[in-house]
């Protein structure tokens, strides 16, 4: 799916509250990385990469967590990897965040079956934004648990 696509969902969603379409694009941002962190704990293939990590290597700035998270003879330290004996540790799985958009023609980086959770974030944080009134800050957990209800419905679940 495109951006715009996107983008005109949310238009609709929100009432054009933004004044140009491109206004949406950190908003798009942020709800991947939103949803992103969010699957980082539910081990969601799409967002597993795999390295091979030398002593020293920096950590990839996609980085969110070991998958395992205790799985390899590896840590991290000062944003680089360290190996326990100092050697090589090939195959290293990784949990990692979608890269970003920046133009309304991009490819959204993640799967169709995530857009309406990628709605429902970017729509609500849209609105919070811009009204900025009390009943929002305290809809924050009711906004949570209808997103995880969509991750739910994506993965066959409950959600949460």
């Amino acid at each position: 799916m495109k951006v715009q696509e996107l983008v005109n969902l949310i238009n609709a969603e929100t009432d054009e509250l933004l004044d140009t379409d491109e206004d949406h694009i950190p908003y798009v941002n942020h709800a991947l990385d939103v949803l992103a962190y969010i699957l980082a704990g539910t081990d969601a293939p799409d967002l597993v990469r795999g390295i091979d990590v030398k002593n020293g290597d920096d950590v990839p700035d996609d980085f969110v967590a070991l998958a395992p998270p205790n799985g390899y003879p590896l840590g991290i330290l000062g944003g680089a990897f360290w190996t326990v004996n100092g050697d090589d540790v090939p195959g290293v799985k990784y949990r990692a965040m979608w890269p970003h958009i920046s133009n309304l023609s991009d490819d959204l980086p993640c799967r169709d079956m995530y857009v309406n959770a990628l709605l429902l974030t970017a729509s609500y944080l849209i609105k919070k934004k811009t009204y900025i009134p009390v009943e929002y800050c305290a809809q924050d957990k009711e906004f949570a648990t209808q997103v995880l209800n969509a991750i739910g419905g994506m993965r066959g679940g409950s959600g949460g």
